[in-house]
Parts: C-alpha cells; structure tokens; sequence
C-alpha cells in the first residue's frame, strides 16, 4: 500500500520477479477492504491520504489477522520506529530504499513466517504425541493391571479370534493340574486375615511360577487352590511331562520353606489328568471366560481331594505318558465321586536316575 505509483510498481515488480503474489493497494482505506482476503505479509506506508494510516492499518493487521507487517516511510525518526514496532509491525524501512534491501526485508519476514509454522506444527505434534503417549501408558496401565486377570496366551487367543472367541469350543487332548493348600482353613481361622491372605499369595506366586516355567496356563484360582492347563490354548508337546515337572518343583520348592504358624505346618496336595476336552471361551457374550470341559477336568477335581499333604497324584492317562521319566506307586483303584468304576490311581515317587526333570 502506497500513493505513489511509481513505487507500488517498482516494489511489486521485484517481489514478483522473487516469485511472490502481490496485490497493491493506493491507501489504508482500500487495504482495509482487501484484508479479508489470504496475505501472509502487508507492506505499507506510514502516511497515506484517507481515513487509514499506516499505523492504524498495522493495529488492524495485527489485531484481526495473523498477517506480518513491514512499514516503509519517507520520515523516519526513532519515536516512529519503536511505536510501529510495539504495535506489531515486523520490520521498519526508511524511504528511499534498495531492491535489494525491500527484497531482504520481505524474505526475511517470509523465512520468519515459515519457521513459525514450523515451529507451531512441531508444537502440535508434540502435543499430539504426548496425548498419545499418555493414552499408550494409561492403555498400557490397564494391559498390565487387566495382565493379572487373565494370560497372555488367552489375549492372545482372543486377539486371533476377535469376532467369534466367545462361542469357539474345540476338542483338544491337554493335561489338567489342581493343586490345593492343605489345613489352610484351621490356619486362616488363627490369624489375621491380611496373614492369611499374604501367605496364600506366596504359595500362589511360587506355583504360578512353576506352571508358567513349564508353559502352563494358570485357568483360576478357586480360594486356597488352583487350576492349570497344559496344551490349551497353545499347543503344548509333552504337556502331561511338563505338568508334572510343575507340580514336582513347586512341591520341592514349597516344602522347604513352608508357612508356618505354631500349630500348623501348611502343605500342598497335587492332582494331575490327562485326557480329551472341549476348549474354548465359556459363558455369554458379555462375561466369558477361557477354560476346560470334560471328564479329564472332572477327574482332575476328584482325584486333587484324595491327594495327601505334598503328594502328586495322577490319572492313568497321565502316568502312562510320563511312566518312563518318573517311578509310580499304583494307588487303587480308588473310588472318584461321580465316576461309576473305581480308577486306578499313581503317586509320583521320584524321577528316574539319569533322566532330567
């Protein structure tokens, strides 16, 4: 914006010739009705005949626009400089000036303009990706709270199958292992029950840690005892071999640091069956859970309640896979609730010489 001709043409012609679009204007007046439109700088004289100055023009700019403003006059002095300067203005040019230095001043401005993008998009981004970040740790929190629930290998089942987990079943061989803490009622009835509670949860860590070490899959925890599976979901080889291997650890290493009171000496019984079950997600849409059906489970159960203090005791399925890594002592046949036959029962002695448990 300027009322000499002469110079709006001279002025445009070298912006163009940088590869700027210019649009000039003779007075404040019809700047103000071009402001409505997208300039990223306004180049402008101080004094201009009309109703709009150059410094009321820069308070316009700067007030309703985020345009950058370079003021050009004929009648420099320092009170004029640093009143445009606190009314926005970005840069200060004293007539008559050079091509070069209008040409300076403008990519200046434009270079200044662009880093400030820059620097707004980067601050976005970064706002962005902290939002982000904080919504992964909270989702990452609740993974790791939810973890405790549930096994990465059930995640993972249902990941696989995202639309129908809760009513997949399939028929799969697995081995199915109870084990249940022993006198642990006349325990729980003397102490405290933050007591009770912190000894059971050391047992628990340690069997769950056995199971886990073998490839097991801890299915639920049911008061003082628990239940896991070998070979479900994820295939298992030799899953009869590594649920005994579980139980024979957690029991050694249970048994030589036992809780105690001073009437109780807690103690573990184990119960281990193998045999064919149905797997799958069981329940409703809305509340379901990965487990076990079939008779092996059931077996399992009612064998776990004739199993002596640290003893592991196995259905023929079971013994007959592991029959050749471990001794067996024939038990039975012991009559199981709910089974018509009695079952010929095996109780681990120890592992053969030679071979590695």
């Amino acid at each position: 914006m300027d009322d000499e001709k002469s110079l709006r043409d001279v002025c445009g012609a070298a912006l163009r010739s940088e590869g700027y679009d210019v649009t000039t204007a003779v007075n404040g007046d019809e700047a103000s009705e071009l402001l409505g439109q997208e300039f990223d700088i306004v180049l402008t004289d101080m004094d201009m005949p009309g109703n709009t100055n150059g410094m009321q023009l820069t308070q316009t700019v700067r007030r309703n626009t985020n345009m950058d403003v370079i003021i050009m006059t004929g009648f420099p002095d320092l009170s004029t400089a640093i009143h445009a300067v606190r009314e926005g203005a970005y840069d200060y040019l004293v007539k008559p000036f050079s091509v070069d230095t209008l040409c300076m001043a403008v990519d200046r401005c434009a270079a200044s303009r662009t880093l400030s993008k820059e620097l707004e998009r980067e601050k976005a981004l970064r706002a962005e990706l902290n939002r982000a970040y904080v919504e992964l740790s909270q989702m990452q929190k609740v993974r790791d709270i939810f973890g405790q629930f549930t096994t990465p290998e059930v995640a993972q089942y249902v990941l696989e199958h995202p639309n129908d987990y809760w009513s997949r079943g399939e028929r799969r061989v697995v081995t199915v292992l109870f084990a249940d803490v022993r006198r642990f009622t006349p325990y729980a009835g003397r102490v405290t029950p933050e007591e009770a509670v912190r000894s059971l949860n050391q047992i628990f860590e340690i069997l769950v840690g056995c199971v886990q070490e073998q490839g097991g899959v801890v299915n639920k925890f049911m008061g003082d005892g628990l239940m896991a599976m070998f070979g479900a979901p994820q295939i298992l080889n030799d899953h009869a071999l590594a649920a005994v291997r579980a139980a024979l650890k957690a029991r050694d290493l249970l048994r030589s640091s036992p809780v105690k009171d001073e009437q109780d000496r807690l103690s573990l019984g184990f119960a281990i069956n193998t045999g064919e079950v149905i797997a799958g997600c069981l329940g409703a849409r809305n509340r379901t859970e990965y487990s076990v059906i079939g008779s092996a489970v059931n077996m399992a159960a009612r064998i776990e309640k004739v199993s002596g203090p640290w003893e592991i005791i196995m259905g023929p399925n079971t013994a007959k896979d592991v029959s050749s890594c471990f001794d067996l002592v024939t038990r039975g046949p012991v009559p199981l609730s709910g089974f018509e036959h009695p079952v010929t029962l095996y109780a681990l002695n120890h592992s053969k010489p030679g071979l590695p448990v």
